[in-house]
């Protein structure tokens, strides 16, 4: 029924940093750099006077995984998720929008080192540890917005999961998202029966040290249950979901649910050929949330449809009829 995931939307504070970031240390590229139109406002729930600063990057002109940078400016907006440091408010086990998951190239120490002079704190690891085919080496950095990055080397990654392998301390697109997610099954109902992605190259209880090494990336104790399943466009190696479910071990939602005008993680933008038969589909399998279809004007000034509809973990997902 949809794409891969196209386009991440993060709401940040400072815009100029997170440039200085994403597009000067990472390596993306900007594909356009203008003002939240009314429409897509009206929308997004955002007061149609809002001074909204849109920038989309890509990597090398890449459709998939790209971010949208919006810039936010007065008040002080709320944070989709923040379960880092002192100043947290959110735990690592509460379900909702986890990180952005980028490749890089090894040594991972290396880009490490480059992004934490960026102004982006290690967290955890560098771990390696091996889920069926994939042999990954990946640690937890935090970025702007408090969003958590996880890097990952893919020592033996499989194409349909690697696009390519960045240029030395350079990262790729958003290969993945992860999402903390309550409830495995309604997961699963949600993106594979409702939306359509093919959900069986991960779908496994890790065990012994592999738990222990991914508990500990993830900054729970290391006894804690943790299944990992993974939802796909079978067409595209990037724009996938991740589902991390820490079973009786899980929390609540997040303090802050994704929405537009936060700060943090905003949207995951798909592509959808038929808006009508999608939100059939998913109120068949009980997703009634935010299912209105509006008329709108896109960053690059061209007419679209938009269907904006909540996901079983918080997620918001912006579909886009062109």
């Amino acid at each position: 029924m949809i794409s891969g995931i196209e386009c991440v939307t993060l709401g940040v504070a400072d815009l100029d940093g997170a440039l200085n970031l994403y597009r000067d240390v990472c390596g993306f590229r900007v594909e356009s750099d203008t003002r939240a139109p009314v429409s897509l406002l009206s929308v997004w729930g955002l007061a149609p006077y809002a001074n909204v600063r849109l920038v989309e990057l890509s990597c090398d002109g890449y459709a998939f995984g790209r971010l949208r940078l919006a810039g936010f400016s007065g008040g002080q907006a709320p944070i989709t998720r923040r379960d880092y440091g002192p100043d947290a408010t959110d735990r690592t086990t509460d379900v909702g929008p986890k990180a952005l998951d980028l490749y890089v190239a090894p040594p991972l120490e290396r880009t490490i080192e480059i992004l934490a002079a960026a102004g982006c704190p290690l967290r955890a690891g560098p771990i390696r540890f091996i889920v069926r085919d994939a042999d990954s080496e990946e640690a937890m950095l935090t970025g702007p917005g408090s969003v958590p990055l996880l890097l990952m080397v893919g020592h033996r990654h499989p194409i349909r999961a690697q696009r390519a392998v960045p240029a030395a301390g350079r990262t790729s697109e958003i290969a993945t998202v992860s999402v903390i997610v309550a409830d495995l099954a309604a997961t699963r109902r949600f993106y594979v029966d409702g939306l359509g992605l093919r959900g069986v190259d991960i779908d496994d209880e890790l065990q012994g040290a592999e738990r222990q090494r991914v508990c500990h990336l993830f900054g729970v104790a290391e006894d804690t249950r943790v299944s990992l399943v993974l939802f796909r466009d079978p067409a595209q190696p990037s724009g996938k979901v991740l589902g991390v479910h820490f079973h009786d071990r899980t929390t609540a939602a997040l303090a802050n649910a994704m929405r537009p005008g936060n700060i943090g993680i905003n949207l995951f933008s798909t592509r959808c050929a038929h808006l009508e038969a999608l939100r059939d589909r998913l109120q068949g399998n009980g997703i009634e949330e935010h299912l209105p279809i509006a008329h709108v004007a896109l960053g690059d000034g061209m007419p679209a449809r938009v269907m904006l509809a909540r996901g079983p973990n918080g997620e918001l997902f912006e579909f886009v009829e062109r």
